[in-house]
């Protein structure tokens, strides 16, 4: 049988097209924290240790890890349809141009209807959870997370759209922002007023990190500790001179 060149490159192509890992589609995206059972996985010593400084540090763990609650929504129902309309809210910004998909469904729990939405940018994914509470016609933005496509950094808002701090829902009453460099994470996190802003770093490889604390922008106290849990502590003045300091054992 003889091969024409039109035929010659079609199977060219084809073999090339073949051999090349399909990216997933948005549907198939999720955020990187999802993948664990905790965000931030500290030592065990730590957690469970009686010195003051110690429990201090693992209350913010235990707070960061708190975050996990929210990645709730994100876990799609079995046998949850895409919707073929783009959710729009009042209270947030909404991506209104390039490919998206959205899935929207009951919450058992709540009783409140949910609508989940992934779109993409160039450099990263935008994950949108949007909440229709009892009794209201429209949705509200509940969250808005984005993370590089290299997962290297991301961010999670969550508006206030329960009054926590009043009727305005377009108030973002946490913020999360996150980052990645080789076995280091880091997490911070920024109350509504931002009038305290909590850093959390940790070597995912040895547990060992630390917990700063800043107080209207003033460093106020700083929290560090070993693989094993042993740690040190320092409280700090408005000059950013160690007023206090101390160790623990765990």
């Amino acid at each position: 049988m003889k091969i024409t060149k039109p035929l010659l490159l079609i199977a060219v192509f084809f073999a090339f097209s073949c051999s090349k890992d399909e990216e997933p589609g948005l549907d198939k995206k999720a955020i990187s924290l999802m993948e664990g059972n905790q965000i931030i996985a500290a030592p065990p010593a730590l957690l469970a240790s009686d010195d003051p400084q110690a429990q201090l540090a693992a209350s913010w763990i235990v707070s960061a890890n708190a975050m996990s609650s929210y990645l709730y929504y994100f876990n799609i129902p079995a046998g949850t349809q895409q919707s073929g309309s783009r959710i729009t809210a009042p209270n947030g910004r909404v991506k209104d141009a390039g490919d998206y998909v959205t899935y929207i469904w009951e919450d058992e729990n709540s009783g409140n209807s949910v609508a989940y939405q992934v779109s993409e940018e160039s450099d990263r994914y935008v994950f949108e959870i949007f909440l229709k509470l009892d009794g209201e016609f429209d949705f509200l933005k509940y969250f808005h997370a984005e993370e590089r496509k290299d997962r290297s950094q991301g961010s999670m808002k969550i508006y206030d759209i329960f009054g926590i701090y009043g009727d305005d829902a377009s108030v973002v009453w946490l913020n999360y922002e996150w980052s990645r460099v080789g076995s280091l994470f880091n997490l911070t996190m920024t109350e509504y007023s931002e009038s305290f802003v909590v850093d959390i770093t940790i070597d995912q490889n040895t547990k060992a990190g630390s917990v700063v604390y800043y107080l209207e922008e003033q460093k106020e106290y700083e929290l560090i500790w070993d693989g094993s849990g042993n740690g040190n502590w320092a409280y700090f003045d408005a000059e950013g001179g160690v007023t206090d300091s101390g160790t623990w054992t765990a």
